[in-house]
């Protein structure tokens, strides 16, 4: 097992994904500064129930995800403000074995990497999937966001449309948690279904 600091969110991130987070709570601070002079990241967990930010010391963590996704500082900018700006990106996911706080209130925990996926192409019967994709990528919104995607491959395809499309974040969750690309795809193609039906009556 390895032991990493954990930073809860209320949104799920895959390997491969890529975020920016603005920084402004001291122990983040410290967690971030740590990472960069070790060359080590931390966890992002989707936070289950309660707050994000410990707007005062009595507040309890939060309960979050028992699986994560280990994530490496890509780049960082110091903002006018004092707020710290970082981009992240997905590595590897692991599940929590035990997590525990610093007196900080940093959150940590034991963890387990898991295996990565098995690479697979995109079935043709899913192909449209990967032109949905394509076309939500060239959306005004994600202009300034850096994507490195192969559309031909289940993974990437599966991973970067749970990110973007709207559905709870527990369902997003669920599909993180798949091992297999290919029926994640299947279970998109059910989600896109019900949405339709939804706008449709």
């Amino acid at each position: 097992m390895v032991e990493i600091p954990l930073f809860p969110l209320p949104l799920v991130l895959f390997p491969g994904g890529r975020m920016d987070l603005q920084i402004f709570e001291v122990r983040y601070l410290d967690m971030v500064k740590d990472c960069m002079r070790q060359d080590s990241g931390f966890g992002i967990v989707m936070i289950v129930e309660g707050e994000q930010v410990l707007r005062n010391s009595e507040l309890q963590l939060p309960s979050v995800s028992h699986y994560g996704t280990y994530c490496k500082i890509v780049d960082f900018d110091q903002r006018p403000n004092g707020l710290l700006l970082i981009s992240v990106e997905g590595q590897t996911k692991f599940v929590i074995r035990d997590q525990f706080e610093q007196a900080d209130r940093l959150m940590k925990a034991d963890i387990e990497f898991l295996a990565s996926e098995e690479a697979k192409p995109v079935p043709k019967i899913h192909e449209h999937l990967a032109s949905l994709l394509s076309t939500l990528i060239e959306h005004q919104s994600l202009k300034d966001r850096r994507f490195d995607i192969d559309y031909s491959e289940a993974r990437d395809v599966g991973a970067r449309l749970t990110e973007l499309l709207p559905c709870p974040n527990r369902y997003k969750q669920r599909l993180l948690e798949m091992n297999d690309p290919i029926a994640r795809l299947g279970e998109i193609e059910k989600l896109l279904e019900r949405i339709q039906w939804v706008k449709g009556n």
